[in-house]
């Protein structure tokens, strides 16, 4: 007979007084070690992945489904998307795992859990110390930023702040507004992890998966490395491989290969309950694509008035600042001896945008870049060039030495245009809100502590579009050529255009440099929308020129405007970017590319 172990005794005791207390149990598990993935369920599936157009079981939208069956295998050839690693979420189960521990030195509590995934030296860190999520304009990583906290012996992780990404390897993608729920579970020498994705982009209700693990003593991990190269030659710049509407060759595969009903094929949540076999019995209900009904919001928050806008201050890198808010973002460079300002939203903001720059550097604002003449990127040219000190400027002889100590504003001479009025007119915009320093120039460079570049983009958002490069802290500022709110403003009255728009994505992409794994390197600030690199520019240069094609395709079988609204081009990306605003809606858009397109060339 074994005798009763006291210290068990008591453990026991202890927990039945928590529990009659009603008091939580705390029995965090210990997860270090090499964990080998098991692939015994679903081979097939976990592995080499679905089957090309074969959907049924997952929770697809309908913004889901047609971008999946956009996506062309050649898309991984592209030298900017060779490189992407697997997100967070991703269900390619053939990647093995170690995890070890984060302890503080003195209280001996897990600060965080870190886990790094064999294939492609993916590493990723769960905070345990109850550190705030970062702010919406901060960048998006591949695993995206991680809290979690112990519930009984399951280690809860809430995931945010993740890129746009594909969930499986058949074009199956969860958006940037995506979150991840997971649960892991050590049973002695085996782990669980149960991950809930949600996306409100492309699934209409929660994915539900698992992952199952061995400890393993004596794995061999490896690292991980990737080069880009261009693997086909002769590609037309820009170039972005995918399948138009009703086209993609797989879309019914699985029904001719294995008798897959083709209402259930093309998933959706239905498909994930046995009451789906209603629908089998009856398929002509399946898929049937809903009438558009107008969103609940209509944009309200760009039509709020701009007192009530919230300014967010944000380190980009090396010298350069986001200041952020609903009425778009200014970007400040600190150099040596003075400070830059990028584009200055509305006239109500200036004092916000000084007080936030007097947070960041006491040195004297010398000089204002205009990225377009819009009244979001020009309406505090006036207060803040007053509140600067420039080190003069070509006109500084001739308009006196009072305004002449203000801050230079420089710009695109198309912006000068835009913003002035012929003799005789009366003009709304004030002349201290003018450019000062105009070029016509494909680019115009300057020296603020680091080498910048104003980069001219003609024909983009309108005919006087710049970015601005900082060269040494390595950050460009877009100004509207890219957002990561709405889709691209053309303004056709100002010479802007679709193709304009694609021409300058591209440029952006050339200039970038990740510092790897497709992630960093180069930041890229917005005109609206949070702080974004190389990876995030790709996609949306992917979707303007996907929707661009369509449009063309549609212009090409002879549909009029009407048909092509009613076609509904971008009906996969208007969760993400069709929200109207105050002047900008997905109807004007499309409206857009079509005139755009629709032009006799030469006109």
């Amino acid at each position: 007979m074994i005798s009763p172990n006291p210290a068990s005794i008591a453990r026991s005791g202890l927990v039945l007084i928590l529990v009659l207390a009603g008091l939580p149990l705390c029995a965090q598990m210990d997860l270090s070690g090499d964990w080998g993935i098991r692939m015994h369920e679903d081979q097939p599936w976990r592995g080499p992945g679905p089957e090309l157009g074969e959907y049924e079981g997952l929770p697809l939208s309908l913004a889901g489904r047609l971008k999946a069956l956009a996506w062309n295998a050649s898309l991984n050839t592209l030298p900017e998307r060779q490189c992407n690693p697997l997100p967070a979420d991703d269900f390619t189960d053939f990647g093995n795992m170690r995890i070890w521990r984060e302890v503080d030195p003195v209280t001996q509590k897990v600060i965080a859990w870190h886990e790094y995934t064999e294939w492609q030296a993916q590493e990723r860190v769960i905070w345990m110390d109850g550190r705030p999520h970062p702010s919406d304009y901060a960048p998006h990583t591949w695993q995206g930023f991680s809290t979690g906290k112990w519930e009984g012996n399951q280690l809860t992780i809430f995931t945010d702040h993740l890129k746009m990404a594909p969930y499986e390897r058949v074009g199956l993608y969860r958006s940037d507004k995506g979150t991840l729920l997971e649960h892991w579970v050590r049973h002695g020498n085996y782990l669980t992890i149960m991950l809930v994705i949600s996306d409100p982009v492309f699934l209409a209700e929660p994915l539900v998966r698992t992952r199952n693990y061995e400890l393993s003593l004596n794995m061999q991990m490896h690292g991980y490395s990737c080069t880009p190269t261009a693997e086909i030659a002769n590609r037309a710049e820009g170039y972005v491989p995918h399948y138009l509407p009703g086209k993609n060759p797989f879309m019914l595969s699985a029904t001719k290969r294995f008798g897959v009903p083709e209402a259930a094929v093309g998933g959706g949540p239905e498909t994930m309950y046995p009451e789906f076999e209603r629908v089998l019995a009856n398929p002509a209900t399946a898929h049937v694509l809903p009438p558009e009904t107008p969103p609940a919001s209509n944009g309200a928050a760009q039509v709020d008035k701009p007192e009530s806008a919230d300014l967010t201050v944000l380190p980009v890198q090396g010298g350069v600042y986001l200041l952020a808010s609903d009425r778009g973002n200014t970007v400040v460079q600190v150099g040596e001896y003075s400070v830059l300002v990028v584009d200055t939203q509305v006239a109500e903001m200036a004092g916000k945008i000084l007080d936030a720059i007097k947070q960041i550097s006491s040195k004297p604002i010398r000089y204002i870049i205009n990225t377009s003449a819009d009244p979001d990127h020009t309406g505090g040219n006036a207060e803040i060039a007053k509140a600067g000190n420039s080190v003069g400027g070509q006109y500084a002889q001739f308009i006196g030495e009072q305004t002449a100590s203000a801050a230079a504003i420089i710009a695109h001479e198309n912006v000068l245009k835009r913003m002035s009025a012929p003799s005789g007119v009366k003009n709304p915009i004030p002349f201290e809100a003018w450019p000062t320093e105009t070029f016509i120039t494909p680019e115009y460079q300057m020296f603020n502590g680091e080498g910048i570049r104003v980069i001219h983009e003609p024909a983009a958002h309108s005919d006087g579009d710049s970015m601005v490069f900082f060269r040494r802290s390595d950050v460009i500022s877009t100004g509207d050529v890219f957002s990561t709110i709405t889709y691209p403003v053309i303004d056709q009255q100002r010479g802007g255009s679709i193709n304009g728009i694609i021409a300058a994505l591209n440029n952006i992409i050339k200039v970038t440099i990740p510092r790897e794994k497709e992630e960093g390197g180069t930041y890229v600030v917005p005109g609206y929308g949070r702080i974004c690199d190389q990876a995030d520019v790709v996609e949306y240069r992917d979707m303007v020129t996907i929707i661009r094609d369509r449009i063309a395709d549609l212009i090409k079988e002879g549909k009029t405007l009407n048909q092509v609204l009613a076609a509904r081009p971008t009906l996969d990306y208007d969760p993400r970017y069709g929200a109207p605003t105050a002047s900008w809606t997905k109807e004007k858009f499309i409206e857009a590319i079509y005139a755009d397109l629709s032009r006799p060339k030469g006109k």
